[in-house]
């Protein structure tokens, strides 16, 4: 059996799939993109990547202005994203279900939703100032109005996919599980959850994504540490390669969480053959 597993390994064809994978999948992607952060260096101040390179391994080793490491800035930044994200998921996917399946809750909190939805998280910022405060205490600075608009990001995507998901779940399967006895209880949890769940992943992929752009916004609001505060300090401070790396560090992380959502959401649905990683 090993041998034979070994033989299909080394297969023209299969190495042929191997090969264009690796081609387009990671050295095309990685070379395009090394090319506009070159561009956009040389744009911004005449800078190369081996300057960007060398700022980003000072980030590492020594610090900011402040001494603080770029590690530092990342966890503390991960923290925020990942509370608002909890957040947004526990708050958005129930509201999504009730939307989504009783009339009642639809016409009542559907226009709420609607009207609410276009304000962009950003012009929630002066709100979250007002509604926590800016002393000095840690979580009302730092991490409260952060974590606020990021939940504000995440929380409408998420929201919106699941109610799409459970009003597309077939009436046809609803009746069939009433004519067996069903309770309400279990035509949520065997029939709408299951069958809503691809448009809930899907909500959860965008929602973060669209949190982890809020990050930046987020962060202008004086934690005072950051991956979004290090880019606008670094900003002020005219130290492009430091902006430069902060930013790349930000799309990586957001590349990464993506693509683990997607291998999650690819091995959980297995019914759901689209999903690719």
């Amino acid at each position: 059996m090993m041998k034979a597993i070994s033989a299909e390994n080394k297969h023209p064809k299969y190495l042929s799939n191997k090969m264009h994978f690796v081609l387009f999948r990671i050295i095309i992607p990685l070379a395009i993109i090394l090319s506009l952060w070159q561009i956009i260096a040389m744009v911004s101040r005449g800078i190369t990547l081996i300057d960007v390179a060398g700022s980003f391994y000072k980030l590492v080793t020594i610090g900011d202005t402040d001494g603080r490491t770029l590690l530092e800035h990342t966890q503390l930044s991960m923290i925020r994203v990942t509370i608002g994200f909890l957040i947004a998921m526990v708050t958005a996917v129930p509201l999504g279900i009730a939307i989504g399946r009783y009339r009642i809750v639809d016409a009542i909190l559907g226009p709420v939703v609607e009207a609410m939805r276009p304000i962009p998280p950003i012009a929630w910022i002066p709100l979250s100032i007002l509604i926590f405060g800016s002393s000095n205490i840690i979580w009302q600075n730092v991490m409260a109005s952060q974590v606020f608009i990021i939940w504000i990001g995440a929380f409408f995507p998420i929201l919106l996919n699941t109610v799409a998901g459970v009003k597309r779940t077939s009436p046809v399967h609803i009746d069939v599980a009433r004519t067996f006895g069903a309770s309400e209880s279990q035509i949520l949890s065997k029939i709408i959850i299951p069958s809503a769940a691809p448009e809930i992943f899907a909500g959860f992929r965008i929602g973060f994504g669209i949190g982890w752009m809020c990050l930046v916004a987020a962060e202008m609001i004086g934690g005072g540490l950051g991956l979004g505060y290090l880019v606008i300090i670094t900003e002020q401070l005219g130290q492009t390669g430091s902006t430069l790396s902060a930013m790349l560090v930000i799309g990586l992380i957001g590349f990464i969480i993506t693509y683990a959502f997607l291998y999650v959401e690819k091995h959980t649905l297995q019914w759901r053959q689209e999903v690719t990683v």
